[in-house]
């Protein structure tokens, strides 16, 4: 939310500086709560993305959990495009978390759309930028793991 004290983040944009007036028009427009993914809810997210890669086909190198959004870093070798993706493993997550827990919308509509640039950028994604986040990780050299 943009009251946060670090900021915000938005689209095209970047991160932005802290601004109360406009989390209060974000909050007036939102139609359900905000969620916070606490511990159990980070290892749940997890695990239902563990569990749909063999029927997706996907690979995943890294999952970053944090208090307000999920980081995938996966990759897949057929014609799908990142939508179609992004799309199905939300789907995932989303119906994982509805059997746990009461029915509602876990995700934002959309979601961060940046693809890879090159080695040195999956490189830097995984050994920091990743690892920084405060919540649950997964990955394929470590597993599951804080």
């Amino acid at each position: 939310m943009p009251d946060r004290s670090r900021g915000y983040v938005r689209r095209k944009r970047g991160l932005l500086s802290r601004d109360v007036d406009m989390a209060a028009k974000y909050r007036a427009a939102m139609k359900e709560p905000d969620v916070e993914f606490d511990d159990k809810t980070q290892e749940l997210i997890l695990d239902a993305i563990l569990a749909s890669q063999s029927l997706q086909s996907f690979e995943p190198y890294f999952i970053a959990t944090d208090i307000t959004h999920v980081h995938l870093l996966v990759g897949w070798r057929d014609a799908r495009t990142w939508l179609r993706m992004r799309s199905s493993i939300k789907g995932s997550m989303t119906r994982y978390l509805n059997n746990q827990f009461a029915r509602r919308e876990w995700f934002v509509e959309g979601g961060s759309r940046k693809r890879m640039k090159d080695r040195a950028h999956f490189d830097y994604l995984v050994t920091t930028y990743l690892p920084r986040h405060r919540g649950w990780k997964w990955s394929s050299e470590k597993g599951k793991h804080r």
